[in-house]
């Protein structure tokens, strides 16, 4: 019996020191990570370390949460205030316009070109930039068939005309909002138009109309014909667009 618990006993004392050998092992190992941590500046070794560390964690905490978590999903849409029309579109199949646009990266032309189809209840412009061009149906009330929005012709707005041109007037205003949501969270954008009254330009008449965020605040100017409620001229800070050619004289010397 005594013989048995020596040996258990010597058995022990190995596993002891097995375990300490390990625990200096692993201290050492640590004092000589330790060592090798990079002093940052005005930080001593023990600062630089509890810094990295938790800056480690957070970029570990917030990969996980990025990849755990759902891509956050985001609408986008326009939210338009009523719009009084006072005429209907007044752009004729057989009309010719075009415009020159001034940039910081040079000059470019534009040309729109009016028809008639069968196709379509309204008319037909086709815009032609370069060697790229489309074609737009527009409807009397200035919508596309089936549209509703009065801001532009989204992937198909065209410079010549928008059907917010068909309410402009000399006390014109109308505001549009850009909401985007997400998770039941909402921002609303909104956008001004303005107008400043009549004026004169190239020897027509045009209501000239302010758009900003704010309306004190105006980014862009457009000059509308009053006759055929086109763009005259556009103001939008580094890019000028004038109308060059139209099937109306154009005097931009006055």
């Amino acid at each position: 019996m005594e013989g048995g618990r020596g040996e258990e006993e010597g058995k022990g004392g190995v596993r002891d020191m097995e375990k300490n050998e390990k625990k200096r092992g692993i201290g050492a190992a640590l004092s000589s990570a330790y060592q090798k941590v990079p002093e940052f500046p005005y930080l001593d070794r023990a600062t630089t370390l509890i810094l990295v560390v938790c800056v480690l964690g957070y970029l570990g905490f917030t990969a996980y949460v990025f990849l755990s978590m759902p891509p956050v999903q985001i609408e986008a849409k326009l939210s338009e205030g009523a719009l009084d029309k006072n005429m209907q579109l007044a752009i004729l199949p057989g009309e010719n316009y075009a415009y020159s646009i001034n940039s910081p990266d040079g000059a470019q032309g534009i040309a729109y070109a009016a028809r008639s189809s069968p196709s379509c209840a309204g008319v037909l412009v086709a815009e032609k930039s370069g060697n790229a061009g489309q074609e737009v149906c527009i409807l009397k009330n200035g919508l596309l068939s089936g549209g509703s929005a009065n801001t532009n012709y989204g992937n198909q707005s065209i410079l010549l005309f928008s059907p917010w041109m068909l309410a402009a007037s000399e006390n014109f205003s109308w505001r549009v909002d850009a909401v985007y949501s997400s998770n039941g969270i909402e921002m609303s954008i909104p956008t001004y138009f303005m107008s400043k009254g009549k004026a004169q330009l190239a020897g027509r008449e045009a209501y000239e109309i302010d758009v900003g965020d704010s309306p004190a605040n105006s980014s862009a100017r457009f000059f509308i014909d009053s006759q055929k409620r086109v763009l005259l001229y556009a103001d939008l800070g580094n890019v000028t667009v004038r109308m060059a050619s139209a099937p109306f004289a154009l005097n931009w010397t006055d």
